[in-house]
C-alpha cells in the first residue's frame, strides 16, 4: 500500500472536498485526485463519491478509511519508536523560520545550538506555506508557521499570538494609537504575494468593508525595507519584521483595528520526528519565546487555549 496516496485520502475524507484537502496538504487539486484515482484503480473499488457539496464515502471507502487510520497510527508509532532508539546525545534539526520569528528568535536559537546543547540547528527562512509544504514533504524536520491548514503534520504547539501594524514613513503613518483599517486602507502599500497567508488576511478585511486596496507585491523583507523608508509606502505587517527601524525612529507602526488583524505563530514538525530530537527543540525555543511575551516589546501574548 502507498501511504501518501491513503494519507491523501484520507485528507479528502477529513475536508470533505478534494478543493478544501488540497489547500491544507499544500498540493494542487489535480495531483491529489490524481493521487486518489491510483488507489481506487489499485483495489477496483471507488472510495468516493462526488456531489456538487463535495465528496462521500463509499461503503468501500468507509471500510478502508477505518482500516487506513490504524495503519497510518502504527507507522507513525513505529517511527517515532525508532527514533527514540538512536544513541547520539546530539540531534541536527533543520528548521524553517519565517521573517518575523527569524529576526526575533533565530539569533537565540543559534546560539543556544553553539553552546552544546542537545541539538544542532540548520536554518531556512521561507514564507509560512512554504515551509509548512517543505513540513510535509519531509524536506524540513520543523517549521516556525503562522496558521497552519495542513492536516499532515504530526505535531503543532502553538506559540504566540501577535497583531498585525501598519508600518511605514512616520509622515504618513501619523502619530497616536490605533488605526482603523478603513484608513489604513486609503494609503500606498506594499504586501506579500496573492497566495501567502498573511495577504489573504487582509485581503479578506478589505472584502468585507467593500475597501479597495491601493497596493503593490513584494514578499523580500529587503525590497518591503526599501519601499517604506525611500519610497514612501506602508505595510500591514507583524511588530517585529521592522522592529530595529521603528525604535530608530525610520519607521512609524499603529496597531490596526475593526478589525483586529491577528495571527498564531506555531510550530510544526514533520511526522517520524523522533520524541528526543522534538523535545530539545521545544526545549530551545519556548523558553526565548516566554522571554520575548514577559518583555513586551514586540506585542506578541499568550495564544488562546
Amino acid at each position: 500500500m502507498d501511504f501518501r496516496q491513503l494519507r491523501y485520502f484520507l485528507a479528502v475524507m477529513d475536508a470533505g472536498s478534494f478543493t478544501a484537502a488540497a489547500r491544507r496538504l499544500h498540493v494542487s487539486q489535480p495531483a491529489l485526485g490524481y493521487q486518489v484515482k491510483q488507489l481506487e484503480a489499485r483495489y477496483g473499488v471507488a472510495l468516493l463519491e462526488r456531489h456538487s457539496r463535495g465528496v462521500a464515502a463509499t461503503p468501500a471507502g468507509a471500510m478502508l478509511a477505518a482500516h487506513g487510520r490504524k495503519i497510518l497510527a502504527e507507522v507513525e508509532a513505529a517511527e517515532t519508536a525508532l527514533g527514540d532508539l538512536k544513541a547520539a546525545p546530539a540531534g541536527s534539526v533543520s528548521l524553517g523560520v519565517t521573517p518575523t520569528p527569524g529576526r526575533a528568535l533565530a539569533p537565540g536559537l543559534v546560539a543556544v545550538s553553539a553552546m552544546g546543547a542537545d541539538l544542532r540547528l540548520t536554518l531556512r527562512e521561507g514564507l509560512s506555506d512554504e515551509l509548512a509544504r517543505l513540513v510535509v514533504e519531509g524536506a524540513l524536520d520543523a517549521a516556525l508557521c503562522y496558521d497552519p491548514e495542513s492536516v499532515e503534520q504530526r505535531g503543532a504547539t502553538p506559540l504566540y499570538t501577535e497583531d498585525l501594524f501598519l508600518v511605514g514613513p512616520p509622515a504618513v503613518v501619523g502619530q497616536g494609537g490605533d488605526i482603523s483599517f478603513a484608513d489604513v486602507a486609503r494609503l500606498p502599500l506594499v504586501l506579500d504575494g496573492r497566495f501567502q497567508a498573511g495577504r489573504r488576511l487582509i485581503e479578506a478585511a478589505a472584502r468585507a468593508a467593500g475597501l479597495p486596496l491601493d497596493l503593490v507585491e513584494a514578499e523580500a523583507v529587503t525590497v518591503k525595507r526599501e519601499l517604506l523608508v525611500r519610497h514612501g509606502r506602508c505595510s500591514i505587517v507583524p511588530l517585529g519584521l521592522f522592529y530595529e527601524e521603528i525604535r530608530s525612529g525610520q519607521l512609524a507602526a499603529r496597531r490596526v483595528v475593526a478589525p483586529e488583524i491577528s495571527r498564531t505563530l506555531v510550530l510544526v514538525t514533520r511526522r517520524g520526528l523522533d520524541a528526543r530530537r522534538r523535545r530539545a527543540l521545544e526545549a530551545a525555543i519556548l523558553p526565548l519565546v516566554a522571554e520575548r511575551i514577559a518583555a513586551g516589546e514586540l506585542a506578541w501574548r499568550q495564544p488562546a487555549p
